[in-house]
């Protein structure tokens, strides 16, 4: 039971994937963006430091991977736009 509780518990605090992320590498790097400005808003290179880098390996392969605080998931097939 504690076990379903704690499932469910980090399904509500993890953020769905916005829609417009969904299918492009431009679209997660958005994404990023925004996290970056609301968890770390005095990081003025978050973006550079974590986005960018992702981005640059999204565009090369078409897949994206998330950071562990987001849950690790790895999307691919995406448009390398």
């Amino acid at each position: 039971m504690r076990l379903i509780l704690a499932a469910l518990l980090a399904l509500a605090v993890l953020p769905a994937v916005p829609a417009a992320a969904a299918g492009s590498c431009s679209g997660f790097q958005s994404m990023c963006a925004a996290r970056c400005k609301q968890r770390a808003p005095t990081d003025l290179n978050c973006v550079q430091d974590h986005c960018t880098p992702k981005l640059q390996e999204c565009r090369a392969t078409g897949c994206w991977q998330e950071g562990k605080l987001y849950g690790g998931a790895k999307t691919c097939n995406l448009k390398k736009t």
